[in-house]
């Protein structure tokens, strides 16, 4: 009885005591991989750990972040509160809050006593990360640095989870509203979704071209009548990208606006779409040359000026071009149902290639391989304020008579279409062959290679 008494007494030691330890060594871990994080983090925006108090079962850290903004660097102070585990909640527990420094004052004017911004993040014992985000909503509040302007919060939440290399996040703003004397901002129901392949070795992973999105917009209205601009809209758009194996990479997406109203300096009338419904499909992209391509813009160089990383992407989409050419990609774009108060048009364009020979151009066989169909309706109204907007000094009704005469154009009461077919041998367009149109692209072909 002493024996069975004493080795129930020492492992009861043994458990107290790794009790007591587990926490102390979690933490030191802890402490390990959020410095490595902020490393991760610096690569985007640079951050660093100023301060980092390791207890036993609760550390304490802030990290400083700087946000290159119009009025020049600003540093934003977060604070971190860790929990070490192993609990109930898994390995750890960060509740982190942002300290906005000297605007922290300003800050307070809308969210009083509450923290404008706060993210509870916890590290399960599968190595699983879920945060959680939330800003609080206030009513109606003056703004100080505009006299008479008010603003009303609705709030905003989201999420994110990270398991086995894979993510999926969420974030919903009820609403936002700024009105002034001179300029109005309104969002309502903005909601973003999304899912699929992620993590800090995307896209150096196997299955990285691999998600879902879907992004809805219940009404946007934007004015600025000291610079004459004005936007309003609503949005419902989704997507899909998919690995098909030896079909190599697919996109889908499609979305749907309403209520679309665009006016500006640069727009001789305003533009008003009712609806209008668009779908974009892509397929046969290679895999590697797209990882390649999204790896290289990651690390386009954002310190050169605008043209210099102008020069940097089109590089690198030429490249990409280049060997997605070298195999058979097809892309298909549709426009159904875009409504206007002018009239309505429909449309479809649909490009793909045959495969590329053995040892030849990928590029400079472009045309011989690709077969472009293009097949648009339209209303005589619609089209002729689609001219009067992009060329103020145009004559619509004189252009119209010469694209028809052309027979660029085919007329059918107060509707046009036009029909196009181009192969390797000839490019038609409803039904008449153009061979002065098709010799044209050659050279357009010489100038996207040089």
């Amino acid at each position: 009885m002493r024996k069975t008494t004493g080795i129930i007494g020492t492992a009861a030691v043994i458990i107290v005591a790794a009790g007591v330890a587990a926490p102390w060594y979690t933490g030191k871990r802890i402490e390990q991989e959020f410095r490595q994080a902020m490393t991760q983090i610096s690569a985007g925006a640079p951050t660093e750990v100023t301060q980092y108090d390791r207890g036993w079962r609760t550390s304490d850290a802030v990290t400083r972040t700087v946000i290159n903004t119009e009025d020049g660097p600003w540093q934003v102070e977060v604070h971190h509160h860790i929990t070490h585990g192993p609990w109930g909640f898994g390995w750890a527990r960060i509740d982190s809050t942002p300290d906005f420094g000297e605007h922290q004052n300003a800050v307070a004017h809308y969210f009083g006593d509450q923290p404008a911004l706060e993210a509870n993040t916890t590290v399960g014992f599968g190595n699983d990360v879920n945060i959680d985000w939330h800003s609080p909503a206030f009513d109606e509040t003056d703004v100080p640095e505009s006299p008479g302007a008010r603003l009303t919060w609705g709030g905003m939440d989201g999420h994110y989870r990270l398991a086995d290399n894979r993510t999926a996040s969420s974030v919903s703003i009820p609403s936002l509203n700024f009105q002034s004397d001179d300029a109005t901002l309104t969002l309502n129901a903005l909601k973003m979704d999304s899912n699929g392949a992620g993590g800090p070795d995307w896209p150096k992973m196997d299955n990285f071209w691999d998600g879902r999105f879907k992004t809805t917009l219940g009404q946007l209205n934007l004015q600025d009548k000291a610079e004459g601009v004005a936007l309003k809209l609503g949005l419902d758009g989704q997507g899909q990208l998919r690995d098909n194996g030896d079909d190599g990479l697919s996109m889908n997406a499609s979305w749907q606006v309403s209520n679309l109203l665009m006016q500006g300096p640069s727009l001789a009338e305003p533009l008003v779409i009712n609806n209008a419904t668009q779908t974009l499909a892509l397929k046969h992209l290679p895999r590697d040359a797209t990882r390649r391509l999204l790896i290289d813009l990651s690390n386009v160089d954002d310190s050169l000026d605008d043209d210099q990383v102008s020069g940097q992407m089109q590089n690198i989409m030429t490249l990409y071009l280049l060997e997605a050419l070298k195999g058979t990609p097809t892309a298909e774009i549709t426009i159904a149902g875009l409504d206007t108060p002018q009239g309505s048009l429909e449309g479809k364009l649909a490009l793909n290639f045959r495969p590329l020979d053995s040892g030849r151009d990928p590029l400079a066989t472009a045309l011989e391989r690709g077969q472009l169909t293009l097949d648009m309706a339209s209303d005589r109204t619609l089209l002729t304020r689609l001219i009067s907007m992009s060329e103020p000094s145009a004559r619509p009704e004189q252009m119209l008579q010469g694209l028809e005469q052309q027979g660029l154009l085919a007329r059918a009461g107060d509707r046009y279409r036009m029909d196009v077919e181009m192969n390797s041998q000839d490019l038609r367009i409803n039904g008449e062959s153009h061979p002065e149109l098709y010799m044209m692209l050659p050279l357009l072909l010489m100038s996207l290679n040089g």
